[in-house]
């Protein structure tokens, strides 16, 4: 588990580089990808903006709850995925590629963007007392 802050984008730049997320954005790109790769955070930013974040995975089917927890994961946009196409006279073909988007946008800074606005907005229930966990749970 790392700490990042909502205040300072170097310090997630630490935590999750760009060659982790050209990885992931990679490995959640595949078209039959079953699990997606990404970033975890774990608590809200406290007063002076730190927060816990860690790298971590959730599969595709996962139920998007935020209970304890929010998972963000790196996905390539409309733009940059469309740059990419398969050619339809030549079955099986390469892979050419289109001209590049008019906007360009750094993907990388994006996310670390959202991740940061994330955390921000990032509310979570409070935590189950300890006194309840205890005793006897049937069975």
């Amino acid at each position: 588990m790392e700490t990042a802050n909502v205040n300072d984008p170097a310090s997630l730049e630490k935590v999750y580089s760009k060659a982790d997320f050209e990885a992931d954005a990679r490995l959640n790109a595949q078209d039959k990808t079953t699990v997606l790769h990404g970033l975890m955070i774990l608590s809200t930013p406290g007063g002076d903006g730190s927060f816990s974040i860690m790298r971590a995975n959730r599969q595709v089917g996962e139920v998007e709850g935020t209970t304890h927890s929010i998972f963000v994961s790196p996905t390539l946009s409309s733009a940059e995925s469309d740059a990419f196409f398969q050619n339809d006279t030549d079955y099986g073909g390469p892979v050419e590629q289109r001209d590049a988007p008019d906007e360009r946008t750094d993907p990388y800074r994006s996310f670390l963007r959202d991740v940061l606005e994330t955390a921000r907005s990032a509310r979570f229930p409070p935590a189950v007392p300890a006194e309840r966990l205890k005793g006897f749970r049937g069975g």
